[in-house]
């Protein structure tokens, strides 16, 4: 046998055995990321849930927010049409005055809300404050908590419907 051959059959041999020893190994000692207790991960976890939690909060807020400004736009340009008459007119302009005063309180009701440590989103509409919340169990308790919260904070115009996320 030649040198070559022997060569190939020594390193062959070794990656053999290797490759049996790492795959017979449990599978805490060859994890790359292992900690002491686990402990960090589940952290990172957590705070990645929480994270995409305030994302879909701000995302539905933002949903909330442009359809609100595009309601005004409407009724924007009911008002500066030529072709509307004066009650139409009027009706607009009372339509604009309430979705930004419902738009103005609902604002204040997400800043209430996050002074609580309640991350959410807020909408006013007919009469009606729909307050989403994202980070918290779906439990009669939070829910009562809620709304307490959102009913202070508006002075108990409006009904309150509240959703856990």
């Amino acid at each position: 046998m030649n040198r070559q051959a022997l060569a190939f059959l020594t390193m062959f041999s070794l990656i053999l055995m290797l490759s049996v020893y790492y795959v017979t190994l449990p599978a805490d000692t060859t994890a790359v990321m292992s900690t002491e207790s686990g402990e960090q991960l589940q952290d990172d976890k957590k705070q990645s849930e929480k994270e995409e939690q305030v994302n879909d909060a701000e995302k539905l807020q933002q949903e909330i927010t442009s359809k609100q400004e595009e309601e005004i736009k409407k009724n924007s340009e009911v008002v500066s049409s030529n072709e509307s008459n004066d009650a139409q007119k009027q009706e607009a302009l009372q339509t604009i005055d309430s979705l930004k005063s419902d738009k103005a309180i609902g604002e204040d009701v997400k800043k209430t809300l996050e002074e609580h440590n309640f991350m959410g989103a807020v909408e006013i509409m007919n009469g009606t404050c729909k307050v989403t919340i994202f980070d918290i169990e779906d439990t009669e308790e939070n829910a009562k908590t809620v709304m307490k919260i959102v009913n202070d904070a508006t002075n108990g115009k409006y009904l309150i419907e509240v959703t856990f996320k």
